[in-house]
C-alpha cells in the first residue's frame, strides 16, 4: 500500500513540479493567469523555446529531487522492517516455516509446491527466515535444502537424511538393510531389481549423510544401519555393527 502511494506521490510530484518550472516567474506563457503573465497574450512563435530554456531544465531537475525525497520518505515511514520478533507474522513466511518443521529437508522447488507458490515468492521469504537466523540452507547433490535452526546439529542430521529419503528408490535400500544387516551392493541390487550403478549412487549418499555404515571385508562392502538411520527408518533395535569391524568411507 505504502509503496503505491510512494508512486503516486512521484507521477504528482513531476507532474506539478514541471508545471512550475516551464511557468518560472518572469517567463510570458501566453496563458492567462499563469505565473508571470500580464493576461492573455500570444503563445511563444517556438515552442520548443519554452523547453529548451533553462528555467524549465533547473526546475524539471528540482522537481524530480524533491519527488524522490518524497518518495523515499514515504516509504520509509511505512516500510516495516523485518526482525526475528516480527519476520512470522507474515502468513506465507510462517507457513513456510511450519512447513520445514514438519518436513526438513525440502528444496525450494518442493516448498514451492507443497504450497502452491510461486519460486521466486518462497524464495524471498527463505531468504527473510534465513536473515532471521530461524531457517538455514546446505547444498545436498546439487539442490540446496532448508531445515529449521532450532535443534542444532540434530536438526542438521536429520534434514539431510530426509532430503535423501525422498527417493523411493533410496527409501527401498535403506528398509532392505534395514531387515538384511551387512547385506552389500551386489545383493541389494539383485533383491531389489534396480540397477548396480543406481544401488551405489544411493548407497554413497546415505553414507555421506550418516544414514549408513560400511564395513569392509575381504571381497565387498557391507552395510548397516547407523543409530540416525535406524531412528529415521523406525527401527531403534536394528542390528549394529559388528564390533572390531573396520569401517569405510565409500560405497565400493
Amino acid at each position: 500500500m505504502m509503496r503505491r502511494l510512494a508512486s503516486v506521490m512521484v507521477i504528482l510530484a513531476v507532474v506539478g513540479l514541471a508545471t512550475v518550472a516551464v511557468a518560472e516567474p518572469g517567463t510570458d506563457t501566453g496563458v492567462d493567469g499563469g505565473v508571470g503573465s500580464d493576461g492573455p497574450g500570444p503563445l511563444p512563435a517556438d515552442p520548443v523555446d519554452v523547453v529548451s530554456d533553462p528555467a524549465f531544465g533547473m526546475g524539471a531537475l528540482a522537481g524530480a529531487a524533491v519527488a524522490g525525497l518524497g518518495a523515499w520518505l514515504a516509504f520509509r515511514g511505512g516500510a516495516k522492517f523485518v526482525t526475528r520478533e516480527n519476520v512470522l507474522e507474515n502468513e506465507t513466511r510462517n507457513g513456510i516455516f511450519e512447513l520445514l518443521n514438519d518436513k526438513p529437508g525440502l528444496h525450494l522447488r518442493a516448498i514451492a509446491d507443497e504450497l502452491d507458490l510461486s519460486t521466486t515468492n518462497v524464495l524471498w521469504h527463505l531468504r527473510k527466515l534465513e536473515d532471521a537466523d530461524l531457517v538455514r540452507g546446505k547444498k545436498l547433490e546439487g539442490y540446496k535444502v532448508f531445515y529449521p535452526v532450532e535443534g542444532g546439529q540434530d536438526s542438521k542430521r536429520e534434514a539431510m537424511a530426509s532430503a535423501v529419503l525422498r527417493n523411493d528408490n533410496a527409501q527401498a535400500v535403506l528398509e532392505y538393510v534395514a531387515t538384511e544387516p551387512g547385506a552389500h551392493q551386489r545383493q541389494i541390487a539383485r533383491a531389489l531389481d534396480v540397477n548396480h550403478g543406481t544401488v551405489r549412487w544411493h548407497l554413497r549418499k546415505m553414507l555421506k549423510t550418516d544414514l549408513l555404515m560400511e564395513i569392509k571385508r575381504e571381497n565387498s562392502n557391507q552395510y548397516y544401519l547407523t543409530d540416525l538411520g535406524a531412528n529415521v527408518i523406525g527401527k531403534p533395535d536394528a542390528e549394529a555393527v559388528p564390533d572390531g569391524a573396520e569401517t569405510g568411507a565409500a560405497a565400493a
